[in-house]
């Protein structure tokens, strides 16, 4: 247990709820399985519990030149043979680590092969493959033609009858030594992809794509022990107490393995290959990036497919994301998922002393799982870092593991490697940001060593512009990180070990504090009797923060629309400064409005000490006239004087109008009961927008201007009248201006009674 670590959540519970401050400092600190499992470990072992600790020495006994290695043998004089894609060869490295290549078939892929109790090799070659028997001295010989398109597993049992697994019928057949064969169980599945034996000579079968696992007596009668969630039951181990272990998989759509590994369509690269749940980096820097690449093709091809030309460079995996779970069945038949992932597939197993361990296809990873009653515990053996560690073998007292991406055989001791090393993911602090101490938690033996390093950069991922690495520091307590200000950091630590023992990392946290960047104002806008204008400019002090733009709301013209504004009590619209501002750091902010005509030379302060995003005032309390106002918002609140920042917007000009249009009578004309009116109506600063007349006090009605369209600050208005009654007539003519200011004339109309003359 990590003691203090509770201890160190509780107070970043606490820090979440208190409202976080510019100034204030942030922790990153991993510790956890699924944190360190983010890295990048080599010769490093990572238990559940989060714990780093040396891993068993891992040394790279053969590297062909080859893509994938397929499949894993031993023979009782401790020879390990080494089945390849896509060139149908197989070699052999003896116990003294030389290699050579011992045999090559015509067919392309080498799934499956076996020591047999004759002392000689039997290999199983696809696609359209056969069974070939190789001896000792390298000569070879067709054993037998199962005519089948796929040869997935061999196996003997003690009567020395070889059984093979195979695609796409999914049959089993049973050969005896002398190389007659038949079929001994037909699945009606698509493929039997694995073989076991159980202590009682029964055999046991994984199949695809119903996820079946079989057991089949000696006579060939079959009993589905267990069906998988999952589409494929890819390898089979038991251990002595009789318990199963199943590696099952499926990839993206839930599909199985054999379904999706397809032949490279016409135009893949030389040498590439097509296949599902495998993580695809050659470079350990980015062994953590996941390549997706969907199914194609029809649904009958199966795993690790296939053919490229002799020469084809190699090319990594290209995988979609598969899933993963092993399953283990008790010897009363009862099964548990005793591992699963969402996000990785398993492909080999081995049982060596009640541990399962197994391998994935991310970064190539080999684990160690001891399946207890009081809860399992997982670790994380080592990684290859390879896109896959496709099979498990053990042989004297190692653990053979063969990868592809590149075909390599390791070799996986007993006893902890010298030297290891952790790198940590990429930490983006989200701005440019200063470095405080790097500290930690572990146990370092007397002898062993423990040391930290760091390196920044501002790109996401390490280049050649990122700085070199500092250190190392030490001291678990703290030891200042050296490293230049920037916004990505990384840290590694380097583990040395003495004798048998190692140091133990549980955690490393990292502190920094973020640089102060100015809040970004958006847009500044003003509306006044249905105006709205924009913003016009950025002050001096705005400035744009990192990987972000400020970007603003233009106003290049003077705008005029929407209908008459609903007047305050006062009689006037209301003018509103509206605008839109944040903080990069998530400070508070508070702001000060500034306001001017365009031909003075100061500001003068509106209101300051605002916390919300609009004002608004009175028109009546500034001058008539051409206007531009100033927002300043500040992170003052949040930060001491000395790193605050500010910026600045000025909005676009805009009108004060508090003068109502001048409405003036031009001439009158009265004819028996009809009369014609002009009037002109002006304003000194806005547009007219509307006009409307009554006559006598009766109802407003709209009237047009003689020109059809009320919008210019200049508009004459003719009004014709009918069948008026004789006597005395007032008629008002009411208009606005675009600020909402109402300008009122009258003209006094005289009809004549009959026969008389007005007047």
């Amino acid at each position: 247990m990590k003691f203090g670590r509770y201890l160190c959540v509780l107070f970043l519970v606490l820090a979440v709820v208190v409202p976080v401050r510019g100034v204030d400092t942030t922790f990153w600190q991993i510790g956890s399985f699924d944190e360190f499992l983010q890295g990048a470990l080599t010769g490093v072992s990572l238990s559940k519990e989060g714990e780093l600790t040396l891993a068993p020495e891992a040394q790279v006994v053969f590297s062909p030149e080859e893509a994938l290695a397929l499949s894993l043998a031993r023979d009782r004089s401790g020879s390990l043979y080494v089945g390849t894609g896509h060139q149908g060869k197989v070699f052999r490295v003896g116990s003294d680590q030389k290699a050579n290549l011992f045999f090559t078939a015509h067919e392309p892929d080498i799934f499956a092969m076996t020591a047999g109790p004759d002392g000689a090799l039997y290999v199983g070659s696809s696609p359209e493959g056969k069974v070939y028997r190789v001896a000792a001295d390298g000569k070879s010989s067709v054993f037998y033609d199962p005519r089948t398109k796929y040869i997935w597993a061999l196996l003997f049992d003690a009567q020395g009858r070889l059984y093979v697994a195979t695609g796409d019928k999914g049959q089993i057949l049973r050969v005896d030594p002398t190389g007659k064969g038949e079929v001994f169980f037909d699945s009606k599945q698509t493929h039997i992809m694995c073989l076991e034996l159980d202590p009682q000579g029964n055999l046991l079968a994984g199949s695809v794509p119903n996820g079946l696992i079989y057991r089949i007596t000696p006579q060939g009668k079959a009993f589905v022990l267990y069906q998988a969630s999952l589409p494929e039951v890819h390898d089979l181990a038991l251990d002595s107490q009789g318990h199963i272990f199943a590696a099952t998989l499926g990839g993206a759509g839930g599909k199985g393995t054999p379904e999706l590994l397809l032949a490279p369509p016409t135009g893949t690269p030389s040498g590439g290959v097509t296949t599902v749940t495998v993580t695809a980096s050659a470079d350990p820097e980015q062994a953590r990036a996941k390549t997706q690449n969907p199914p194609i093709g029809p649904t009958t091809s199966p795993s690790f497919n296939r053919q490229a030309p002799p020469a084809a460079p190699l090319l990594p995996l290209q995988l979609p994301q598969g899933r993963g779970a092993l399953v283990e069945i008790s010897p009363d038949s009862t099964a548990e998922t005793i591992w699963s992932s969402n996000n990785e597939s398993i492909f080999g197993l081995a049982v060596r002393n009640g541990h399962v361990l197994f391998s994935t296809d991310t970064n190539g990873r080999i684990f160690d799982l001891d399946p207890k009653r009081d809860g399992e515990k997982l670790t994380l053996l080592a990684e290859t870092h390879e896109s896959l560690t496709t099979r498990l073998l053990l042989g004297g007292s190692g653990l053979y593991a063969a990868t592809s991406n590149a075909a390599r055989l390791f070799r996986i001791g007993a006893s902890p490697t010298r030297e290891g090393t952790f790198e940590a993911p990429v930490k983006d602090t989200k701005s440019v940001s200063r470095w405080g101490a790097l500290a930690w938690r572990g146990e370092v033996p007397a002898g062993c060593t423990l040391q930290f390093y760091t390196r920044s950069g501002n790109s996401d991922r390490p280049d050649h512009t990122w700085s070199d690495w500092a250190g190392p520091y030490s001291n678990p307590s703290g030891d200042p990180v050296v490293s230049p200000p920037a916004r990505f950091i990384q840290w590694k630590a380097l583990f040395r070990a003495s004798g048998g023992a190692s140091p133990r990392l549980d955690e490393a946290t990292i502190s920094y504090l973020n640089q102060n960047l100015p809040p970004q104002i958006h847009s500044l806008n003003v509306s006044t009797a249905g105006e709205r204008t924009g913003a016009a400019g950025l002050g001096s002090s705005a400035t744009l923060s990192m990987g972000a733009g400020l970007t603003v709301t233009p106003a290049t013209t003077m705008g005029f629309g929407g209908p008459p504004p609903t007047p305050s009590p006062g009689g006037k619209a209301p003018l509103t400064l509206t605008w839109q501002a944040d903080d990069p750091n998530g400070d508070q902010l508070i702001y000060a409005l500034y306001v001017k005509a365009t031909d003075e030379q100061e500001w003068h302060l509106l209101k300051d000490k605002l916390h919300q995003a609009s004002y608004t005032i009175e028109p009546s309390a500034l001058p008539d006239g051409k206007c531009v106002a100033r927002l300043v918002a500040s992170d003052e609140e949040s930060n001491p004087p000395t790193s605050a920042r500010k910026s600045e917007l000025q909005s676009a000009p805009f009108w004060i109008d508090n003068t109502p249009p001048e409405v003036k009578l031009l001439k009158q004309t009265v004819t028996g009961s009809t009369a014609e009116v002009q009037f002109v109506v002006e304003d000194s600063t806005s547009p007219l927008r509307s006009a409307e007349t009554s006559l006598d006090g009766r109802g407003w009605q709209d009237v047009f201007s003689d020109d059809g369209i009320v919008d210019s600050r200049k508009e004459t208005f003719t009004v014709k009248l009918s069948h008026l009654d004789a006597g005395e007539h007032v008629l008002a003519l009411r208009a606005y201006d675009t600020a909402g200011n109402p300008g009122v004339g009258k003209a006094v109309i005289r009809i004549p009674a009959a026969g008389g003359q007005a007047r």
